[in-house]
């Protein structure tokens, strides 16, 4: 993928301990927000034992490494099944059940975080935005697809609570400024289904409607296992930072925000 640049900016693998000690000895950060976590559902579950690496003991390195100041770990709605979920959405109370390798890793990613002093997780919806190669965000692949003619099938039963990626930065920040601490969950307040995703997506760019098809979750052949209604609860955070989240705006712009 393409790496930004600029002398502030740093490669480094989260299994590399004397590189992330180095990086940390030089930079000093006041805090670390932990966001590297891979979470491709195909790859994690043909590579578990790379996902677990990444995923469980990268966490891992980063408390044993940055323990002394806050750390900040961006998780994922992933850890809940969506089979039954509640009808207001998943709250930071609701029990985990994860389904799928990259659920279970992250669930397990934020035991290790929580082993630090002075954490916080937030438990992320389904961020849309540009992403860094142009076509791996959610709606960067789907729309990808329609513009050089390719169709995309996508489940209708798959739902979850989208946000903008700049009201999304827009929330950390806040909540870092606000001194959060603890467990909260952070999704847009209407949650999506990945077809409804791409129809707005076809209708925005005026593209051939035949190039949209759908189908249930439950016709998905040797893929990894699919979620339900990952539909997120996020008043807990939207109390601490004393206003809603902001609806999602791609839908009505000409490009993704």
């Amino acid at each position: 993928m393409r790496i930004p640049e600029g002398d502030n900016v740093h490669s480094v693998c989260m299994t590399d301990r004397e590189t992330l000690a180095r990086v940390r000895d030089r930079f000093a950060p006041d805090l670390v927000i932990h966001s590297a976590g891979v979470c491709d559902l195909d790859v994690c579950e043909e590579r578990t034992e790379w996902a677990h690496d990444l995923n469980v003991n990268g966490a891992a390195n980063i408390v044993d490494l940055f323990a002394d100041r806050p750390i900040l770990f961006v998780s994922t709605d992933l850890v809940f099944s969506g089979e039954n979920p509640p009808l207001s959405g998943y709250s930071e109370d609701d029990p985990t059940d994860p389904i799928s390798v990259v659920g279970q890793t992250f669930r397990l990613a934020e035991d290790e975080i929580a082993r630090a002093p002075d954490w916080a997780i937030l438990r992320l919806g389904l961020p849309t935005g540009d992403s860094i190669q142009g076509k791996k965000g959610a709606i960067d692949w789907i729309e990808n697809r329609f513009r050089r003619g390719l169709p995309a099938t996508l489940f209708h039963d798959e739902w979850r609570s989208c946000i903008d990626c700049d009201e999304l930065s827009a929330c950390v920040f806040e909540f870092l400024e606000r001194g959060g601490r603890g467990l909260y969950h952070l999704g847009g307040p209407k949650a999506w289904s990945l077809h409804a995703i791409a129809e707005r997506v076809l209708a925005r760019g005026n593209y051939d409607p035949t190039l949209l098809s759908t189908c249930s979750r439950h016709e998905e052949v040797n893929g990894p296992p699919r979620v339900g209604n990952l539909g997120l609860d996020s008043k807990k955070i939207e109390r601490l930072l004393g206003r809603p989240i902001r609806p999602c705006r791609w839908h009505e712009t000409s490009t993704s925000s």
